[in-house]
């Protein structure tokens, strides 16, 4: 009989045992670290999403906001745009009107003042001169614009 060295097969497994357990545990290891850097990614991606969902409620609000600013400067501006059309067409109005009344006041004063024989002939001297200011003065006091 042949002598074999003193090895049982249990020490040749203990061996394969040890570097199965430390395989064992650089894979949980590693699968550790690569669910950490997972829960990382995760994490950072969700604060990512909550950045990116503050910033586009704020710009919506800015918008909101401006929208809002260029709305009331479009009303003031329309109003102001009014308020000048009015203005001018009241202007105009009160133009009109002050046309009309000095044509009726001139056509008034045709009628009233026929200057004499002798104005009509030379209206430039002095005695044509006062009777067109007292019949002016004259006309100024009973005239009443109908």
């Amino acid at each position: 009989m042949q002598r074999r060295s003193y090895q049982t097969e249990d020490e040749g497994s203990f061996l394969l045992d040890i570097i199965k357990i430390a395989i064992g545990v650089f894979i949980g290891g590693l699968a550790a670290a690569f669910t950490y850097e997972a829960i990382l990614a995760y994490r950072t991606e969700m604060a990512i999403r909550k950045v990116q969902e503050e910033v586009k409620a704020q710009a919506d609000r800015i918008e909101r906001q401006d929208a809002r600013r260029r709305q009331a400067e479009s009303e003031t501006r329309d109003a102001a745009q009014l308020e000048a059309d009015q203005l001018r067409s009241a202007k105009a109005l009160a133009q009109r009107l002050e046309t009309e009344r000095q044509q009726r006041k001139d056509a008034a004063w045709a009628k009233f003042y026929q200057p004499s024989p002798n104005c009509k002939i030379d209206p430039g001297t002095t005695p044509c001169a006062n009777e067109h200011m007292v019949a002016r003065k004259r006309f100024e006091g009973q005239y009443v614009d109908r």
